[in-house]
C-alpha cells in the first residue's frame, strides 16, 4: 500500500485558516513562528491568497521533448507560471485554464454566469425629469453644467455594473513527481485538446484535457505506459469564503457556495456548485477528509478519467430559479455513462467542422519543430514566423468556438477565463468597441453559428433596454450604454465621461445586419427586424434640432471615452491655445460623429428591412424624413475627420479610441473609392491616432487594410502578436494581466481577412492589402457578403487562383489585381467589364466558379 496522502492544497480561505490554527496548537510558539514552511504549506498559502503566480517551483525538469505531430499546435517545454500563460479550454459556458504543472497541477474553472448581484432595475428615477434641462444646457454649450446634471442618468441604485467572479480550482497532487524529463505541454488547435507529457524514470505520463460543448463538462484523461503508476490526490477549492464541501460515494466531491463581495444595494443571490467525478481504471479510489478539506485519493491506477462540472442558479437576466446541484449532477451523470474515447469523439465531431471551415497557409512550417517560447523570442528579436501568424489567426477562431456557442452568453471582457473575484473592468461586457471587435471575424472566417450567442445577448439587452429607454429618456425602442453585466444593466454606468453613450445598442445591431448580409434569407431578416426597429425608434426619439444648420442630431451624446477641453465650462476650439492646466475633459454634447454615423446606418437598415418585409409604413415615413437631415461627415481644417459637430480641442489628441472612424470600418459609409476625399481624411486621422496597443491597434489593422496600406497592417500585426497576445512578454504583464487581451487577437484575425479579401463595397475584392512578407499563401473558407464562399491563393505577391461559391442566384461583382478568367465546371463564364479590374458575372445557387489569371 502507498503511504497516506499528505494534506492537499487549499479548499477555501476558511479551511486553511483552520488548518493553520490546528498546526499552531501542535507546535511550540517559537517553532510556530520560526519554522520554515514546507512546500505544501507554500502551495496552500499561495492559493489561499489568490496568488497562484507565487507558487513555489514545480518539479525539476530535464531533457528535451519532441514537438507534437499536429502543425496547428502551440507547445512549451515548461509549465505556465502565470494564469494567462495557461492553456484555455471551454464549452461556451464552462471553462478551465490548465497550468500544466507536474507535481501539483492547478486548473481554475469558471462558469460564465457567476456574477455578484441578482435581477435589478437600473432605471434612475431622477433621469427623466432631468433630461429636458440637460438638453437645454447642451444646446447652450454649457457642457460643464450639463455633465453635472447628467449624473442623474447614472445607473440606480449603484452607478456601476455587477462583478464577474471565478468559481473554483481543481488541484491534482502527484506523489513522487519531484523530477521529470522530456516535459511538453501543448494546445492542439485542430482538436481543441490540451496535453501534458513527461517521463519519470522509465514511465511516460500523459494528460489529455478538453471542454466538451455537447456534454458541457471538462474532461481530463491521466495515463501512464506502466500499469499501476498513477497515485495522486484530487481536490476542489475556491476563493469564495462561504463554501461547503462534501463527497458522494468514494469517487465524487463537491464544492458549493455563494458569491463574495456582495453589494447590499443589489443583493447577491447567486448560488453555484463545482463537482468532480474520478473514474479509475485499476487501483483504488477513496475519500479523504482532513483539516484541508475533502479530496479523492487515487492509488496505483493504470489510467484515470476526471469529469469536472460547474453550474449556477442563473436561468436568464430576470430569473435565478435553477438548481446548480441538479445541473451538475446531470452533467456528471450523463458524461460518466460514456467512455473517455466516446466523450473525446463527441467533442471532436462537434468542434472540428467549425475549426476546419477556414484555413490560412502562409508557409514557414519548419518553425513547428521549435517550442513556442523559443519562437516568440525570435519574433521579438525581429525574425519572421509566418506559421505563428497563421496559428495566431486560428487561435482567434478557437476562442470564438470555445466561448461563444448557441445557448451561451456572449463574450465578456475576460472571455470566460478568470482567476480572481474582481476582474478588470468588473469582467463586464463593454459595448463601445470590445464586444464588437470580438465578433468581427465570426462571419468572414466561417463561424456564423458563434454569432447566435450574441443574438440572444442582444435580445435580452433589448428587453431590459426598453425599460431604460422609457424610464431614463421617455423614448420608444431600446437602449444600451457603454457596459453591462449578466443582469442586462442598460443604463449609464461608472461616470458621465465614460458612460454617456446611449447608442451603443445601435452599434450592436450592426452585427445583426451583417449576419443578414452574409446569410441573406427571409428568416434571418424576420428575426432581426424587431431589434433593428427598436434601436431605430430609440434613435428617432433622441433626435433634437441642432441650432446652426438645423440638422437632426442625438442629444445627449458622447464619443466613447474621449473628450474635448472645457475651460470655465466652455469648449475650446482645436485651433485655440494649447491645453491650459485649468482645462478639464468633457464628453457630453450633442451629435457626436459616431452617434450620427450609427443612426445613419440603423435608419438605413431598418428602412430596407421594413420595405422587404412590407411592414411599418408609418415608421418608414419617419425614417425617410430623418435620414436626409442627419449631419454629413465633417472634416477639420487640418484634413482629419471631425469627432464632434465643431472642431473642439481634444483633451487627448492621440486617444486610443477612434470612434469617429466607425464609418470607414466596421461600417461602409466611407469607402476608398466611393468617397475618396473622406477616405483621405481617415488616413490623415490615423497619422495622429495610430496608437498600436491592444484592441485599438487591432482595429487599425482593419482601417489600414481598407485604405490598402498593406505594410502598415503587417507592422501592426508584428507588434500586436508579440505584445498583446496569448504569449505576452514579461514587460507587458502589467498591461495584460488577464485574458482580456483576446479581443485584440480577434480584431487582428478580422484584419488579416480584410488584407486578403473585402466585400463591404458591393464587390468581392481579392488581395486588397497583401504585404510583401506574405509573398505566397492561401486563405480558404472565407465568406463574403451576399452569401458567397471564397477561397484565394497567391504566389510571388500575385493572384494564383480563387474559387467563389454562390448560395443563391444573382450577379457577382469581382475586383482583382490582374485580369482573370471565370469558369464554371471547366467552361468559361461570360463576364461584363465594369471598370478597370472589375467584372460582373451571373451566378446560380449552389454553383462554384473558379478564378484564374488571364495569361
Amino acid at each position: 500500500m502507498m503511504p497516506p496522502a499528505p494534506a492537499l492544497l487549499r479548499r477555501s480561505a476558511l479551511s486553511w485558516s483552520l488548518a493553520a490554527c490546528a498546526l499552531a496548537t501542535l507546535l511550540p510558539p517559537a517553532a510556530a513562528q520560526n519554522a520554515t514552511p514546507t512546500e505544501e504549506q507554500l502551495v496552500a498559502r499561495a492559493i489561499a491568497h489568490g496568488n497562484p503566480e507565487n507558487l513555489p517551483g514545480d518539479a525539476r525538469l530535464s531533457g528535451q521533448a519532441t514537438p507534437p505531430a499536429q502543425l496547428m499546435s502551440w507547445w512549451y517545454r515548461t509549465p505556465a507560471t502565470r494564469f494567462w500563460e495557461g492553456v484555455p479550454i471551454a464549452t461556451g459556458r464552462f471553462g478551465a485554464m490548465l497550468y500544466g504543472r507536474v507535481k501539483d497541477e492547478i486548473i481554475p474553472f469558471n462558469d460564465e454566469t457567476l456574477w455578484t448581484g441578482s435581477p435589478y432595475d437600473a432605471v434612475n428615477p431622477k433621469a427623466l425629469p432631468s433630461l429636458p434641462e440637460i438638453r437645454k444646457l447642451i444646446a447652450e454649450e454649457k457642457f460643464g453644467e450639463a455633465a453635472e446634471l447628467a449624473a442623474n442618468l447614472l445607473s440606480h441604485p449603484l452607478p456601476f455594473v455587477q462583478t464577474y467572479q471565478a468559481m473554483g480550482r481543481l488541484h491534482l497532487r502527484f506523489d513522487g513527481h519531484d523530477e521529470a524529463s522530456d516535459y511538453r505541454r501543448d494546445l492542439d488547435l485542430d482538436e481543441a485538446v490540451a496535453r501534458v507529457t513527461y517521463r519519470i524514470g522509465g514511465t511516460t505520463y500523459r494528460r489529455e484535457a478538453f471542454a466538451s460543448y455537447p456534454d458541457q463538462v471538462v474532461v481530463m484523461r491521466l495515463s501512464a505506459d506502466q500499469p499501476g503508476s498513477l497515485t495522486f490526490t484530487a481536490g476542489l477549492s475556491s476563493l469564495h469564503t462561504s463554501t461547503t464541501e462534501s463527497a458522494l460515494g468514494e469517487d465524487t466531491i463537491l464544492i458549493q457556495g455563494g458569491v463574495s463581495e456582495p453589494n447590499p444595494e443589489v443583493p447577491s443571490r447567486m448560488r453555484w456548485q463545482g463537482r468532480l467525478r474520478v473514474i479509475a481504471d485499476g487501483g483504488t479510489t477513496r475519500i479523504v477528509r482532513d483539516a484541508s478539506g475533502t479530496s479523492v485519493r487515487v492509488e496505483q491506477a493504470d489510467a484515470v478519467t476526471l469529469i469536472l462540472a460547474g453550474a449556477t442558479n442563473y436561468v436568464n437576466w430576470n430569473d435565478i430559479s435553477a438548481d446548480p446541484d441538479a445541473r451538475c449532477a446531470g452533467y456528471i451523470r450523463d458524461a460518466a455513462r460514456r467512455s473517455f474515447a466516446e466523450l473525446k469523439q463527441r467533442h471532436i465531431l462537434d468542434y472540428q467542422p467549425l475549426f476546419r471551415a477556414c484555413r490560412l497557409d502562409l508557409g514557414g512550417t519548419a518553425a513547428a519543430q521549435d517550442d513556442t517560447t523559443t519562437r516568440m523570442d525570435r519574433i521579438r528579436a525581429g525574425a519572421a514566423d509566418p506559421l505563428y501568424t497563421a496559428q495566431y489567426f486560428q487561435f482567434a477562431r478557437y476562442l470564438l468556438i470555445a466561448d461563444s456557442r448557441p445557448g451561451t452568453m456572449a463574450f465578456n471582457n475576460h472571455n470566460i477565463w478568470l482567476d480572481d473575484l474582481k476582474g478588470r473592468w468588473r469582467g463586464r461586457w463593454t459595448l463601445n468597441i470590445n464586444i464588437q471587435e470580438c465578433y468581427w471575424p465570426a462571419e468572414t472566417t466561417g463561424l456564423p453559428s458563434t454569432v447566435e450567442s450574441l443574438f440572444s445577448f442582444i435580445e435580452d439587452l433589448a428587453a431590459s433596454g426598453a425599460r431604460t429607454a422609457r424610464g431614463n429618456y421617455g423614448a420608444r425602442g431600446w437602449t444600451a450604454h457603454h457596459g453591462t453585466d449578466v443582469w442586462m444593466n442598460t443604463a449609464m454606468t461608472d461616470r458621465v465621461f465614460h458612460g454617456m453613450a446611449p447608442l451603443m445598442g445601435v452599434w450592436l445591431t450592426q452585427h445583426l445586419w451583417e449576419h443578414y448580409l452574409y446569410n441573406p434569407d427571409p428568416a434571418t431578416l424576420r428575426r432581426i427586424y424587431p431589434l433593428l426597429k427598436g434601436a431605430a425608434e430609440f434613435g428617432l426619439d433622441m433626435l433634437v434640432e441642432e441650432p446652426t444648420h438645423r440638422w437632426l442630431v442625438p442629444s445627449p451624446s458622447g464619443s466613447p471615452e474621449n473628450g474635448f477641453v472645457l475651460v470655465d465650462g466652455r469648449a475650446l476650439l482645436h485651433d485655440g491655445l494649447p491645453n491650459p492646466k485649468e482645462g478639464v475633459r468633457n464628453s457630453i454634447t450633442m451629435g457626436c460623429a459616431i452617434d450620427n454615423q450609427l443612426l445613419r446606418d440603423v435608419f438605413t437598415w431598418t428602412l430596407a428591412a421594413a420595405r422587404e418585409l412590407q411592414v411599418d409604413d408609418a415608421l418608414q415615413a419617419e425614417l425617410n424624413a430623418a435620414l436626409p437631415r442627419l449631419p454629413p461627415h465633417l472634416v477639420r481644417a487640418d484634413g482629419t475627420l471631425m469627432e464632434w459637430l465643431k472642431p473642439w480641442k481634444e483633451f487627448d489628441p492621440k486617444h486610443r479610441h477612434v470612434s469617429h472612424l466607425y464609418a470607414f470600418y466596421p461600417s461602409n459609409q466611407i469607402t476608398r473609392r466611393g468617397t475618396p476625399e473622406l477616405a483621405e481624411a481617415v488616413r490623415k486621422t490615423l497619422v495622429i491616432r495610430d496608437d498600436p496597443a491592444g484592441w485599438t491597434g487591432a482595429w487599425k489593422i482593419n482601417l489600414h487594410a481598407r485604405l490598402g496600406d498593406a505594410e502598415r497592417c503587417y507592422e501592426l500585426i508584428r507588434h500586436l502578436q508579440t505584445s498583446i497576445s496569448k504569449h505576452p512578454a514579461p514587460e507587458d504583464s502589467d498591461r495584460v494581466p488577464s485574458m482580456e487581451g483576446n479581443q485584440a487577437i480577434q480584431g487582428i484575425a478580422a484584419g488579416m481577412v480584410e488584407m486578403i479579401m473585402q466585400s463591404h463595397a458591393g464587390e468581392i475584392e481579392l488581395l486588397p492589402a497583401l504585404p510583401r512578407a506574405w509573398a505566397t499563401g492561401s486563405l480558404r473558407g472565407l465568406r463574403a457578403r451576399g452569401g458567397y464562399g471564397v477561397d484565394v491563393a497567391w504566389r510571388d505577391g500575385r493572384l494564383a487562383s480563387a474559387e467563389i461559391r454562390a448560395s443563391r442566384d444573382g450577379v457577382c461583382r469581382l475586383r482583382t489585381p490582374q485580369p482573370v478568367i471565370i469558369r464554371n465546371d471547366g467552361e468559361p463564364v461570360t463576364t461584363r467589364a465594369i471598370a478597370a479590374g472589375v467584372i460582373e458575372f451571373d451566378v446560380a445557387a449552389g454553383a462554384s466558379y473558379s478564378v484564374s489569371p488571364h495569361n
